[in-house]
């Protein structure tokens, strides 16, 4: 049997839990971040590093990525388990060796990284906080913080993405956030984005004194499953590979319109 449809209170005062209408976003966000380990231990970091496993609809198996990220300058590289595929990105461009996906590699490079970083993301230059609201997800009885997050002109590759973070009202944990993707590589022609979806962190581990996910489920705005991911083999401390900032013979640069 699907969940009941979400129910939106986004930006109604009137709605607002008395958590919501005593905090500032910013107070929210600050305390969120603090339940994630803090700021500061997060920034101090080198790399952050994990294998990930992504399951499509309610498939119990996937295909795994390594993920190795570089912090600050947010260099990347991937590699794919049991296959000849790599990618690369060096903050400008990416590119990609025997690339079997459907989507592009730019798009790839720190897709995971984001969702399971996020907690902390939501403090970048160009990040813009909206007000405090609330808000159920499907059958969950818990009335979440929620803060919608936007980005100037002209911040990443997709300043038109959006995220609604849903705050545990007493843990201040990150339970989900609602998304939509405006990547137009991946869109028809004349769309502005995906329909949104309802990204559920399942389950949360710590990691060095940071609390990073797990496990996380995503939705359709339906309740219908659209996917899920599994986190595995974190680490903030592996060396960055600067070799792999070096374009191989062969490589393909992607080319694709964000």
């Amino acid at each position: 049997m699907r969940r009941t449809a979400i129910r939106w209170t986004l930006g109604l005062a009137l709605l607002a839990t008395p958590a919501a209408a005593a905090l500032t976003a910013e107070q929210i966000v600050d305390r969120m971040i603090a339940a994630h380990g803090g700021m500061e231990r997060w920034l101090a970091t080198p790399t952050v590093s994990f294998e990930d496993e992504f399951r499509p609809g309610t498939a119990t198996e996937g295909s795994p990525s390594r993920v190795m990220v570089e912090q600050g300058r947010r260099r990347a590289y991937l590699d794919f388990p049991g296959t000849e595929m790599r990618l690369s990105w060096d903050g400008e461009k990416a590119w990609s060796e025997n690339w079997q996906f459907p989507y592009p590699p730019r798009f790839l490079a720190l897709l995971n990284y984001y969702f399971a970083n996020l907690p902390w993301l939501v403090e970048d230059p160009g990040v813009v906080l909206g007000d405090p609201g609330s808000g159920k997800l499907f059958d969950d009885p818990t009335e979440y913080l929620t803060i919608r997050v936007t980005y100037e002109p002209g911040v990443g590759d997709t300043p038109d993405d959006y995220y609604v973070l849903y705050v545990h009202p007493e843990s201040f944990e990150l339970r989900a956030n609602e998304y939509v993707v405006t990547y137009r590589a991946l869109l028809p022609e004349g769309v502005a984005s995906t329909d949104p979806h309802i990204l559920i962190y399942d389950e949360w581990t710590e990691v060095d004194g940071l609390k990073v996910p797990a496990h996380y489920t995503n939705y359709e705005l339906d309740g219908t499953v659209y996917g899920s991911c599994a986190f595995r083999d974190w680490s903030f401390s592996r060396p960055f590979d600067e070799s792999r900032m070096v374009m191989p013979p062969g490589a393909v640069v992607d080319d694709s319109n964000p």
